[in-house]
């Protein structure tokens, strides 16, 4: 007979702190760059030259030799010779002397001899001669030739989420494939025996799944694959069939509604079925019947059927884990910036709070408009903007205290 597992109720940043140890990962794959954006890459990448790799001007103008210009203003301008063009995407072969300068495009390549470009605002061209009203420093309006990324320089750190900046260097650095990690397939099994399809006529003790679906909107929003299981009921069979298709078919599974106090015993029986539940319960309001589990190689979580138990769960919770076996470094949700609570917020003792919230920019300072609701409505996070935080051991907000805001738009 299976040993029975320990319950252990962690609070939210021990539960994180288990994430942060979790050593599954998803499998490396190639793919094109410009395809790459939010992944983790799976690689160190090095720069295998510099950028720009020229030496350019910032400003339309005239290249010089800065020390010409010094002391140069209205009135007392300094004149240049007019020495040559620079042409966009062509080198200048000539050197400018002392006294001479050189028209340039933004963009163009800096000629040698000259250290700075000054603005054609500021001269005016007379013939073959310039007059400069302003003086430049040198390295004035330049771009060198490495100020953007060095020669072997890491331009993409291995775990570190792909941006836009990353694919415009990988790209501009002729990098057209990089290896990153796959992001995860989820499977979600909706549960409940009260429970129907949207699409279904209801009688008046029955709800129509929104949680499920919610879900798979929101992990596709983020790129990842999402299947979904039929509506199995509140039977242990059923259970260990539509856990057992998700583990078939992805690399982690979500039973929805699995973690209600009717369905809470098949859910923590079927986890141990396919190999051994982890975490029963975190210190946390809403959200806390969420229980965590796993095989060798695969995630089972079971996230709680009240809707915004549901929300809040899988934010804090599943979007950690999604992150951390897509191979990312930073999975742990971060508060976005701080706001001012607009009115007192009490909590319960003993559990970390999270409080859907709409803000409202006035004069300088954000502030939140808590929506409160029952658990079992989904307005709240229907009209919110995202969710404050109410830390462990703190007895509650204090109006116009200011608190961590989580977006998850």
């Amino acid at each position: 007979m299976k040993k029975r597992f320990q319950v252990f109720v962690p609070r939210y940043e021990v539960y994180n702190n288990f994430i942060n140890n979790l050593d599954i990962r998803t499998k490396v794959i190639e793919i094109n760059t410009e395809d790459a954006l939010g992944y983790a890459s799976a690689e160190n990448i090095y720069s295998p030259e510099n950028l720009p790799g020229f030496d350019k001007s910032t400003v339309d103008g005239y290249a010089v030799f800065a020390e010409d210009t010094f002391g140069s203003r209205d009135g007392n301008p300094a004149f240049l010779k007019i020495a040559g063009e620079v042409l966009m995407g062509e080198n200048y072969f000539g050197e400018i002397k002392s006294g001479e300068c050189v028209k340039i495009p933004t963009g163009g390549m800096l000629p040698k001899g000259a250290n700075a470009v000054v603005m054609v605002e500021n001269t005016k061209e007379f013939g073959k001669r310039v007059e400069i009203y302003k003086s430049v420093a040198p390295g004035e309006n330049v771009l060198s030739k490495d100020e953007d990324v060095k020669k072997d320089a890491i331009v993409l750190n291995k775990g570190e989420k792909i941006n836009i900046g990353h694919i415009h260097n990988l790209m501009s650095l002729g990098i057209t494939k990089i290896k990153v990690y796959k992001k995860p397939t989820v499977c979600i099994v909706p549960t409940g025996d009260e429970v129907v399809e949207p699409t279904k006529k209801r009688v008046k003790t029955q709800i129509r799944d929104g949680n499920s679906y919610t879900l798979m909107s929101w992990l596709k929003s983020f790129g990842f694959e999402v299947k979904r299981y039929g509506l199995i009921k509140d039977d242990p069979d059923e259970f260990k069939e539509g856990v057992n298709w998700g583990l078939e078919n992805g690399d982690v599974v979500v039973i929805s509604g699995g973690s209600s106090l009717g369905a809470r015993d098949y859910s923590l029986s079927t986890i141990e079925h396919f190999g051994e539940v982890l975490y029963n319960g975190v210190q946390v309001k809403p959200g806390k019947p969420v229980i965590f589990g796993k095989t060798n190689e695969k995630v089972i979580l079971g996230l709680p059927g009240n809707p915004t138990s549901f929300i809040v769960s899988s934010f804090l919770f599943l979007f950690p884990t999604l992150k951390k076996i897509s191979g990312h470094n930073v999975f742990i949700p971060e508060p976005d910036f701080f706001v001012k609570i607009t009115t007192n917020v009490p909590t319960a003792q003993g559990r970390e709070r999270f409080i859907f919230v709409k803000l409202e920019k006035k004069g300088n300072e954000v502030l939140a408009h808590p929506i409160l609701g029952e658990s079992g409505i989904a307005s709240p996070f229907r009209m919110a903007d995202g969710i404050v935080r109410i830390p462990l051991g703190k007895e509650g907000l204090y109006k116009d205290e200011l608190c961590e805001f989580y977006s998850w738009r």
